[in-house]
Parts: C-alpha cells; structure tokens; sequence
C-alpha cells in the first residue's frame, strides 16, 4: 500500500524538522566552542595550578617540602598569574570574529571574571588586616575564591548550554564548603586532592567530548 501525499507531507516535515534542530544544535556547539576557547586546555592548566600552587602550601604546612608558607604563596601566587594570562589569551582567540548575542554573551562572562577577580582582590586585602592567622586567613581568602569560579563556571555552563562546566562548577562548591568544614588545618588537603582532581577530570573529559565531536563531524 503506498502512503498517501498527507502522509508523505508530514514525513518531509518531520525529516525537515529534524534536520533543521541538528543544524541548530551543532551551529550552538560551534559557537561554544568559539566563546570558551579550548576548554579542556583551560582546565588542564587550572588543574595543574592547583596541583603546583596548593601542592606547595600543603607541602609547607605539613613539612613535606622544604618551604616557608610566604614562599609556597608566592609559588601559588605565580601559577595563578600564569593561569590567569594564559585564560585570557586561550578565551581571546577563540572570540575572534564572534558578533551580535553571542558576543554580548562572550563578553558579560569575561567582564563578570574579571570583576569577581577585582572585588576578591578587595576582599582579600580586608580579610588580611582582620585576621592575623596565616592559615585562616588562607583558609578564608581561597575558599571564597573558589566560590567565585564555581557560581561562574555554572553560570557559564547554563550560559552556553554546557552540562560539564556547570557539573564542574557545583562539584567546586562542594569543595568549598568541604574545605570550610575541615578547617584550617586540612582544607588544603580538600583542595589539592579533590580540587584539582576535579579539575584535571574535566580536563580530560572535555578532551574526549571535543575529539567525538570532530570525529563525527568529519564523517558527517
């Protein structure tokens, strides 16, 4: 029995709507893309920050490395400086050529960066003047940092229709406040044992996501 022209319309429509939606979305994965930059290489650097820059503190703290706290500090203050400017160049690149709501979007979460960063820099100066403990203080000034990316990496996530980045983001507040909870004799085992393998975790996955998805653009 061969379908009659309505039913045959409405597969076409369907076929068409069909199409049209994956047009859609791997048009949305491009943009993405193109608005983070190369996101496991983000996460991989930020991995290794934490693994270098808290693997000294702890190392210090637990006399395990040969090092004064303010040396491990300045070891840690380093790492993120080179973090920091590595980001910006990787999220640079990758916005170029990018226009209309999906630079709006693009250029909001890379201002909502550096003004968390600028007000946590405030905060950290006043958090010091109060408070005269070296490990309380670190304690304090870290765990709130770490808040910061996490709501951001979140907010990114649902920003750009990116599940693991937000993930990433809700696992880096319950480091927080698993951090917080221990106290300032054990958050930096919190955070370089669960932090930064979190981090280097989605390094790793984000890496096998993007490979998928060339692969599958290449056969498509």
């Amino acid at each position: 029995m061969n379908p009659s022209p309505e039913s045959a319309a409405g597969d076409d429509r369907a076929l068409n709507l069909h199409e049209a939606l994956a047009v859609v979305q791997d048009a949305e994965r491009s943009a993405r893309r193109s608005l983070t930059g190369n996101t496991a290489l983000v996460y991989f650097l930020w991995g290794l920050t934490w693994v270098i820059g808290y693997g000294s503190l702890w190392g210090s703290k637990s006399g395990r490395l040969p090092l004064e706290p303010q040396a491990a500090l300045g070891i840690l203050g380093a790492a993120l400086a080179v973090a920091t400017v590595s980001t910006v160049v990787i999220f640079a690149r990758g916005s170029r050529g990018i226009r209309g709501q999906s630079a709006f979007q693009g250029g909001m979460y890379g201002t909502a960066w550096v003004l968390g960063f600028t007000v946590m820099g405030a905060l950290s100066a006043a958090i010091g003047r109060a408070i005269d403990d070296f490990w309380l203080r670190g304690m304090l000034i870290n765990s709130i940092a770490i808040l910061i990316v996490g709501l951001l990496y979140i907010t990114g996530g649902t920003t750009f229709n990116d599940k693991h980045q937000a993930y990433l983001g809700v696992w880096l507040l319950l480091v927080t406040g698993a951090g917080l909870i221990s106290g300032p004799d054990h958050f930096l085992t919190v955070f370089l044992f669960l932090g930064s393998t979190g981090m280097l975790t989605a390094a790793v996955v984000e890496h096998l996501r993007t490979r998928r998805h060339r692969t599958e653009a290449a056969h498509a």
